[in-house]
């Protein structure tokens, strides 16, 4: 017999499905409630207004991109493979035409995002740009090397761009971009 995870946990898996798909303003607790078979009130038991339950969201996914981020170990793999490994997180939360970076679609609604929300998806991009800073400082330094920022940016942006356009045309091309300027500052041995 499958055991169900915690009703809470089943309403911010159902929670990040809807809003990777159609945005954070397009979800209702109504919607959540059919979708894990609950009354609305259940799901208000859980999250009392919906900046609770998009809070709660965006830290589950930082916690869980954190968590993967934790897992290279960039002195063993070396900072290009940790970068590449970086951007294959970003590819995998790619699925065109069903969902992106639960961070990219509400960053995009982030003039109407609740403050707590935006705060919340501001600590994931932060997260990552530290991230990449600390892998990007063990390559030489490089005129052409794109920022912490603008890697994020591009894939953010280029993740938007795909979906907007049913294909990862822009997505593969913009990684491709990133990984050849990186290997571009490698010393030649």
């Amino acid at each position: 017999m499958t055991t169900l995870p915690p009703m809470r946990d089943r309403i911010l898996i159902e929670a990040e499905k809807r809003v990777r798909a159609v945005g954070f303003n397009a979800v209702s607790f109504r919607d959540l409630a059919n979708d894990v078979g609950v009354k609305s009130s259940s799901v208000h038991y859980h999250f009392p207004q919906k900046e609770d339950l998009g809070e709660q969201l965006v830290i589950r996914y930082t916690t869980r991109f954190q968590d993967q981020l934790d897992q290279i170990d960039v002195v063993k793999v070396g900072p290009i493979k940790a970068l590449e490994t970086f951007v294959s997180l970003y590819a995998d939360a790619l699925v065109v035409g069903k969902s992106v970076c639960l961070c990219a679609i509400l960053g995009s609604e982030a003039n109407s995002l609740p403050t707590r929300v935006n705060e919340a998806v501001q600590a994931f991009f932060h997260m990552n740009i530290k991230w990449l800073a600390d892998v990007l400082r063990k390559l030489p330094p490089s005129k052409s090397m794109l920022s912490p920022l603008e890697i994020v940016s591009a894939l953010e942006g280029a993740m938007i761009v795909s979906s907007t356009m049913k294909n990862r045309q822009a997505f593969e091309a913009t990684t491709l971009r990133i990984i050849r300027t990186a290997k571009a500052t490698k010393p030649s041995k």
